[in-house]
């Protein structure tokens, strides 16, 4: 009996000494940190979250740096991979700047459903500016408290066919006030689009038509009708 408690605890020693050299042996110091899936945050932003966690790779906390990496509102979600010796993988899925919203000077950036993930001076990612939205206050971080919230459905819907059809640097501004009767500005180029839902083909066709249509000529694009109309402006 004496024996065997006498080897166990010999296990045990040897298993403490065995994890503290894993834990202070250099050759597991984390040297190389990759990021994937990052377009609007920095990777400078996403390596000095994760140098704030401990720099051996098996005491590294990953689930507490995925919580502070989804702190940061342009990060809906994050995935870390360890790989030995000394790697980290950070993957994130971002949230995308589905339009911006003009206030006091400055440009809040809106992504699903109005959510305001920051304010900007000046627009630095292609997407519309969104009119016709209704609100008084607003907090970076939670949802936009809008009058009318049957414009963000629009928004969202619009947004989607705007990125599918690469369209986001054509449209400069998109006037939701009335969803039944969008209007958005291509260039010089009003277009009368009407309700969102339901509008592929119309998306389409003003594909097609921007293929010959000179946008720096002012004018008015009609897509509600049956077959749409372009109108010069005088």
């Amino acid at each position: 009996m004496k024996r065997a408690g006498l080897l166990a605890a010999l296990i045990g020693v040897c298993v403490v000494l065995t994890f503290l050299l894993l834990l202070f042996l250099p050759v597991f110091r984390i040297t190389d940190i990759q990021i994937r899936g990052n377009e609007l945050v920095s990777e400078d932003t996403i390596r000095s979250i994760a140098a704030e966690n401990n720099s051996n790779i098996f005491a590294f906390n990953k689930s507490q740096t995925i919580k502070k990496l989804e702190k940061n509102n342009y990060i809906q979600s994050a995935r870390i991979e360890k790989q030995l010796p000394r790697t980290l993988i950070i993957t994130v899925t971002e949230r995308k700047i589905k339009g911006y919203a003009e206030y006091t000077g400055n440009y809040l950036c809106l992504s699903d459903n109005g959510l305001v993930i920051d304010v900007k001076s000046e627009i630095s990612y292609p997407a519309p500016v969104i009119t016709g939205l209704k609100f008084d206050t607003f907090t970076v971080g939670e949802y936009l408290d809008v009058d009318n919230p049957r414009a963000f459905e629009a928004m969202n819907e619009l947004s989607l066919l705007f990125s599918k059809y690469q369209l986001m640097n054509n449209i400069l501004k998109v006037d939701i006030s009335d969803p039944a009767n969008i209007r958005f500005y291509c260039g010089s180029v009003q277009v009368i689009y009407g309700k969102s839902d339901g509008s592929t083909g119309r998306m389409l066709t003003l594909i097609e038509i921007l293929k010959t249509l000179d946008t720096t000529v002012p004018g008015t694009l009609d897509l509600t009708l049956e077959n749409p109309t372009f109108t010069y402006t005088n």
